[in-house]
């Protein structure tokens, strides 16, 4: 179906399938590059969306140093084995639950979820890490679903015909970031594609809008036994600039927010429904509930950051020119100060962050003192006061990946 908000010239969509995501996409572009603000005026926040948070850099601790492309073995040994959770989504322009799916009559806003992860060789050869998952509106109801896949050995068994859902993490993926501890960041290279229009003589040259969704997951592991798995699907798209400028603008607008919150349960084939507590279930579900307080991101924080780009270089076993990933790392202290409410056009232009449960931030700015990056896509997660993991994506003012940096933060006491 289609709605337009009062004063808004542009329509947009909502309620209808995400292509190869089987999601409900919910159009409003209230953060991004250049953003509009049809949404502000007719939805409450509560506080949960605010202008960005400003985080300057008090003191460098240490000097840029290069450290060692992560391990694929060690990464696929720390995310492999058998997660349970839960799954919910939010609205991009209010950060307030949306509903996931119906039990009967019902509505429901968080699903219970089983992840099992293994690594193999695809038929062609390629090292990956295969996921399963189920969900169920009902832990009941997951459970039995787990029981009739057996062990939950997926790579051993000869039928795969069953309906839990499968993705599957190649190594040396395009777009695929991995940190030790098993977090990462897998994501688009290139957020559009630009046409100059260069066949009519008669008309000037200029940009044709040609609008891409997208989706974004970062992983945040914590202690090998906790994680957040964290996605954000979005639309991107060069435009013609209001100003009449020559160069075009990047237009975002967030449709969806969806997080997991999982803990590490064992190897595939040891789980039982016994072996989970129920204080570890209601420990869960208060997560669900429990958004990080403003106050408690304010004042100095040591972080510690890793920061992987892109590079050409020759490969030493072909002789061919490659693109290759290069690490390395750097510890600041830093000063957050969260954002006011977010109040006003004025506030769009610069992005914005919300606050959601499980004590995630999810921020998406524009960073001032940067004349080529266009867009920052940074997702925190805190899992516990004073700590924080946190992964940001920046792109250029043309959409192209520029870096990807995996921090994670201590508070100054």
């Amino acid at each position: 179906m289609e709605f337009s908000n009062p004063g808004s010239m542009r329509r947009f969509q909502t309620g209808f399938e995400l292509p190869g995501h089987g999601a409900l996409r919910w159009a409003c572009p209230a953060l991004g590059r250049r953003l509009h603000h049809r949404c502000q005026s007719q939805t409450k926040s509560d506080g949960y969306l605010t202008c960005p948070m400003v985080i300057e850099t008090a003191e460098i601790l240490t000097k840029v140093e290069t450290v060692p492309t992560p391990f694929w073995s060690s990464f696929a040994g720390s995310v492999g084995g058998l997660w349970l959770g839960h799954r919910a989504v939010y609205a991009p322009f209010s950060g307030e639950p949306e509903p996931i799916a119906m039990d009967g009559k019902k509505k429901v806003y968080y699903l219970s979820q089983c992840c099992v992860e293994e690594r193999k060789l695809s038929d062609e050869g390629v090292d990956c890490i295969v996921r399963h998952e189920a969900r169920a509106t009902q832990k009941a109801v997951l459970e039995e679903q787990m029981r009739d896949a057996g062990k939950l050995e997926f790579s051993r068994m000869r039928d795969d015909s069953n309906e839990w859902e499968v993705d599957t993490i190649e190594q040396d993926q395009d777009g695929l970031f991995i940190f030790d501890g098993g977090s990462y960041s897998r994501g688009p290279l290139a957020l559009c594609e630009d046409y100059l229009l260069q066949d009519d003589e008669d008309e000037e040259e200029g940009y044709t809008p040609t609008e891409r969704v997208h989706v974004i997951e970062n992983c945040l592991q914590w202690n090998g036994e906790e994680r957040v798995r964290i996605s954000v699907s979005f639309a991107a798209e060069l435009i013609e600039p209001e100003n009449g400028g020559p160069d075009p603008e990047l237009d975002i607008s967030l449709l969806r927010v969806a997080v997991n919150r999982e803990t590490w349960e064992g190897v595939p084939g040891q789980y039982t429904s016994s072996s989970q507590s129920e204080s570890d279930e209601k420990s869960k579900k208060d997560s669900g509930e429990t958004r990080i307080p403003q106050d408690e991101m304010q004042g100095f924080w040591n972080v510690f950051e890793v920061h992987v780009s892109r590079v050409e270089d020759v490969d030493i076993k072909t002789g061919h020119l490659v693109t290759m990933p290069i690490y390395s790392s750097q510890e600041f202290q830093k000063v957050y100060q969260p954002g006011n409410m977010f109040e006003g056009p004025a506030c769009a232009l610069d992005g914005g962050t919300l606050w959601l449960p499980h004590r995630v931030v999810l921020q998406v700015s524009v960073p001032a003192a940067s004349e080529d990056t266009g867009l920052e896509i940074s997702m925190l997660w805190s899992p516990g006061k004073g700590k924080f993991l946190n992964m940001t994506r920046s792109y250029s003012t043309l959409g192209t990946f520029k870096e990807c940096i995996c921090s994670t933060g201590l508070k100054k006491s």
